[in-house]
């Protein structure tokens, strides 16, 4: 009897040092927005120490481009797009911090042929977004240094790929590394 004590005694200790291992959740889900070309993310953080932070978001899709009248269609091709925004989270018990309108760069102009008569040929370009990460590192000053260890990544994919506007994300996972 005493035995199945101490492993039942063990397992509970166990169980509770994972639970406290956890990284501390966001206070929501990321809002994200397919604007056509790019996506954008909002959202809010908690469990993070006071200091500035870089947030970087990695959309993942697949463009496609429609080129006009004479142009020759290139094939879908996959990409990552990135982009950066600063948070301040500032000294205090608890406290949230609020990230808007942190948006990824658009994708290089697309190569459409021009018609046989040298006219430029109008382009219509568009990226399904699969997936998106957000990194939280801590702020440099020196951009030649190497970046520093990430502090939280939420990786987050959506269940089918993004159409222009709001995308809801299927599910998001918050991890200390990415």
């Amino acid at each position: 009897m005493r035995k199945s004590s101490y492993i039942t005694v063990t397992a509970l200790a166990l169980i509770g040092s994972i639970t406290i291992a956890a990284p501390p959740p966001i206070k929501k889900t990321p809002t994200f927005s397919d604007d056509g070309a790019t996506l954008t993310a909002a959202g809010n953080l908690k469990g993070i120490a006071a200091g500035d932070y870089q947030v970087t978001l990695l959309a993942t899709g697949t463009e496609s481009v429609v080129c006009g009248e004479g142009g020759v269609n290139p094939p879908a091709a996959p990409l990552v797009l990135t982009g950066t925004k600063a948070v301040s989270v500032p000294a205090g018990g608890n406290v949230v911090a609020t990230f808007e309108g942190l948006v990824s760069s658009a994708p290089p102009a697309p190569a459409c042929a021009q018609s046989e008569d040298g006219a430029v040929v109008a382009v219509q370009q568009d990226v399904a977004f699969t997936s998106a990460t957000l990194e939280i590192r801590p702020a440099q000053a020196d951009p030649a240094a190497p970046p520093k260890k990430p502090v939280r990544c939420i990786q987050c994919s959506f269940t089918l790929p993004t159409i222009d506007g709001p995308a809801k994300p299927q599910s998001c996972l918050t991890m200390f590394s990415c």
